[in-house]
């Protein structure tokens, strides 16, 4: 006959071996999480390494792509040099009669100082601007009608060497250098200098508005540009420095040979207009009148874009 403490002692190990065993299987189970969950992980940061790679490819393969120069239409080149042509032919249209312009021909840009032709704070035209006003009118509707529409052509033999070019647009820009003004001041500033710009063109020239492009837009845009485009001041090219001269001795009278020019005294031939007083060299450039020639390019028109190729000046 067995004893009751014998029992209870053979139920107490079996349920010890049990509890035992579960803790195994909870163990063997958070160790084979663990080593899940890291195999995760690791997949994890493969998957976003992998991404970045391709990423990576993909930007590599685009720069590659733009970096690639991209065939231009041969009449695209056409386009570019009869526009060149007309800004020479204002230029030295101009310049012959005594207005020096700046000009980037290829670029479609002919560039004109307003701080010479209206005074620091005005809006009307000086009387050397009335003059570079009605001489750039003149220019202007001499040379766009053979460009555009809504204009008898002035002459056969005047257009003929921009008979291949159509023009898109013209925008006249007036811009300034705020300086002591506030934003607004200058903007009403170069809006006001636009409208005595137009007037002054129109007086010359009366059928300017009425040019048209191919697309019937009007051609010419004049506006006051505020100061949103300032310049950088122009580099100075470095002079050789003059030799000193001798003083003159006891044996010498002191005159100055008259057989030679003195280069530190007098005015040059052909002064330029002085800079305004109380401005530095870049507002003097800031202060500007830029004519910027767009011009389309025929048969170049596509989905999406039916006015085709167009040339813009991409200088500031």
């Amino acid at each position: 006959m067995s004893h009751p403490a014998d029992s209870f002692s053979k139920d107490e190990g079996y349920y010890a071996s049990m509890a035992d065993l579960m803790a195994g299987m909870l163990f063997i189970f958070i160790i084979i999480a663990m080593v899940f969950a890291l195999d995760v992980r690791k997949d994890r940061v493969d998957a976003v390494a992998e991404a970045e790679a391709k990423a990576e490819a993909r930007i590599k393969a685009k720069l590659d792509v733009t970096a690639t120069p991209l065939e231009r239409p041969a009449k695209a080149d056409v386009e570019i040099m009869v526009r060149a042509r007309l800004i020479e032919e204002i230029r030295d249209f101009l310049a012959s009669r005594g207005i020096q312009a700046e000009g980037i021909p290829r670029e479609g840009l002919l560039r004109l100082p307003a701080g010479r032709y209206f005074a620091p704070a005005g809006a009307m035209p000086l009387a050397p601007g009335q003059t570079m006003v009605s001489h750039l009118g003149e220019a202007l509707g001499r040379w766009l009608p053979c460009m555009s529409n809504g204009a008898p052509q002035p002459d056969s033999a005047v257009c003929q060497p921009f008979a291949e070019a159509r023009l898109r647009t013209v925008r006249i820009e007036v811009h300034a250098e705020p300086g002591q003004q506030t934003a607004a001041e200058v903007d009403s500033l170069t809006g006001a200098r636009a409208v005595h710009l137009l007037s002054g063109l129109l007086g010359v020239s009366p059928r300017l508005l009425d040019l048209r492009n191919d697309a019937a837009e009007r051609l010419v845009d004049i506006r006051g540009m505020g100061a949103q485009w300032p310049l950088e001041p122009a580099p100075v090219e470095a002079k050789p420095a003059e030799p000193a001269k001798p003083a003159p001795g006891k044996g010498t009278s002191g005159k100055k040979d008259t057989g030679k020019k003195d280069i530190g005294s007098g005015a040059p031939a052909t002064a330029e207009p002085a800079q305004p007083p109380g401005q530095t060299q870049n507002q003097a450039r800031s202060q500007r009148i830029d004519l910027r020639f767009d011009v389309a390019v025929p048969g170049t028109e596509q989905p999406g874009q039916p006015g085709g190729l167009i040339l813009r000046p991409t200088s500031k």
